[in-house]
């Protein structure tokens, strides 16, 4: 029989005719899991497979894993908000059976989860965007599952705050750079200038090329690397860091005294010298990323540009960055002004002796 455990779970896995049926059989001894692959055998060769609308969610998300998980990095990530899905919709419930008062119960539950209330970005994610509507989506076209429900998702997502608009003052930074030292001090500068995920400031060494960096893609196995240009003064610096690194046989180029700086020691070193230098928001280094997108977005006024810079993976992730401060409006009036012909000379002024 053509079965085999995956953690605790039996899976089946067949050819008939040329055609692969593979998934879950929802269960955990192999004799009831030789069962149902008798049974999938027996409607392969029929024709009588059963709907995939009849599918619990618990086999449901079984073969939603089993297909998606092999074409995405992240798929840890994945695979707790499928088990999240799980516990708020209820493994046993169906699939043509979930409607819209199934995602608001879902949705109850999951705010009850944990020790503190999630965000309503962590409630999107967990229970719509990553999980339940791609997964009903995926039934519908490539499963072609009948009787599935339109769900109006626009209308049962959690409402997110609108994304901060975080931009350090000269002052500000000029603070936060004195009070590190030389090397976290470049850190925090490359972090303000190409807007880096932290994560990213530990690349792997043959990631640089002596002029720019090639940074891993997003969560799709197949994507392309995130390729940033340096100027050339701060790729001489790093390069001369990864000389460093190398010669010492360290994995990256945060060394001190010849050792490796962890994840978790140069964030501290610096997020301790941020609130000395008075900088006392939340997530001050991330905001580096918003501080780095928000001005060169300013400088050039095209999102694409900004798009290469952060590396988004579609333009409407930087379109968040695209704020407007009242100096920039105050700024594009004034030159407005200065073309419009409504605006002739003393008008304004003109007024005020009427």
């Amino acid at each position: 029989m053509s079965v085999y455990r995956k953690g605790r779970i039996w899976h089946y896995d067949f050819v008939y005719q040329g055609v692969r049926f593979y998934g879950s059989t929802g269960q955990d001894t192999k004799r009831a899991a030789e069962a149902v692959e008798r049974k999938k055998r027996l409607e392969a060769a029929t024709g009588t497979r059963a709907d995939a609308g009849e599918l619990t969610l618990d086999l449901a998300a079984s073969r939603y894993w089993d297909e998606v998980s092999p074409q995405i990095k992240d798929a840890d990530h994945l695979e707790r908000r499928i088990h999240v899905m799980l516990a708020c919709y209820g493994k046993n419930k169906r699939l043509k059976d979930i409607d819209a008062p199934d995602v608001l119960e879902a949705i109850a539950r999951r705010r009850v989860m944990g020790r503190w209330p999630p965000k309503a970005g962590t409630i999107n994610r967990d229970l719509i965007d990553t999980t339940m509507r791609p997964l009903l989506n995926r039934a519908r076209k490539v499963w072609k599952a009948r009787g599935l429900a339109e769900i109006d998702w626009a209308g049962l997502r959690q409402r997110e705050p609108e994304a901060e608009a975080r931009e350090y003052t000269p002052a500000q930074i000029e603070a936060w750079l004195e009070a590190l030292p030389p090397l976290e001090r470049f850190a925090v500068h490359l972090l303000l200038r190409y807007g880096f995920r932290f994560g990213e400031l530990f690349f792997d060494l043959d990631a640089f090329d002596g002029s720019r960096l090639a940074l891993p893609g997003s969560s799709r196995k197949n994507a392309r690397p995130h390729i940033v240009p340096l100027l050339e003064e701060d790729a001489r610096t790093l390069a001369a860091l990864v000389g460093i690194a190398r010669a010492a046989k360290q994995p990256h180029v945060w060394l001190r005294n010849g050792e490796a700086l962890s994840y978790g020691k140069l964030h501290g070193k610096i997020n301790r010298a941020a609130k000395r230098a008075g900088l006392t928001m939340g997530r001050v280094i991330h905001g580096a990323r918003h501080h780095a997108g928000t001005r060169i977005l300013r400088e050039t006024g095209n999102l694409r540009i900004a798009q290469r810079l952060l590396g988004h993976a579609t333009i409407q992730s930087t379109v968040r960055y695209a704020h407007a401060s009242e100096g920039d409006l105050r700024a594009a009036l004034d030159a407005l002004s200065r073309h419009s012909p409504e605006a002739g000379e003393g008008n304004a002024g003109n007024a005020l002796k009427e």
